[in-house]
């Protein structure tokens, strides 16, 4: 589209030039054209970089992660922490730890976890999530919140 946008800003430019006679057109056109072609290639850059490097997911999709794990807080009181994602090129990955009340059975935390991961795929397609289960009752459960989380970048 580089092209495109630089083949028309020459032709409307000789155009204009053609039928106004001002000739002073053409130095400002030819550097509206380069700027273009200098925010292309920047922005291809850019990108090139981003699909290099790993970054957390953008804000509007971590927000979706924290809408389903704040309805399993409510609904199942049960707390979920060390959300961590990140996105090398096109794919996205995430994990978190799912606390539970000691009480529960490996099967009743288990259950839970994967419907959280399902939900979690749903609000974020082509994630790929991993969810910890952790015991409320165990205080080394928290010892990981030190870490740095999805948020830190």
């Amino acid at each position: 589209m580089t092209d495109v946008f630089t083949t028309i800003g020459v032709i409307v430019g000789v155009i204009l030039i053609h039928f106004t006679g001002w000739s002073r057109l053409d130095p400002i056109i030819a550097l509206v054209v380069a700027a273009n072609i200098v925010r292309v290639g920047v922005d291809l850059m850019k990108r090139s970089m981003m699909g290099l490097l790993d970054t957390a997911l953008p804000p509007e999709e971590l927000g979706r992660i924290q809408t389903v794990l704040d309805r399993y807080r409510q609904n199942d009181h049960i707390e979920a922490h060390a959300l961590r994602t990140r996105q090398a090129g096109q794919r996205r990955f995430g994990s978190v730890h799912i606390l539970v009340p000691g009480s529960w059975s490996v099967d009743r935390g288990h259950q839970l976890t994967e419907q959280i991961e399902g939900e979690i795929r749903e609000a974020v397609p082509g994630i790929m999530i991993v969810t910890h289960l952790e015991s409320l009752d165990d205080p080394r459960s928290w010892d990981d919140t030190e870490l740095p989380s999805a948020h830190a970048g």
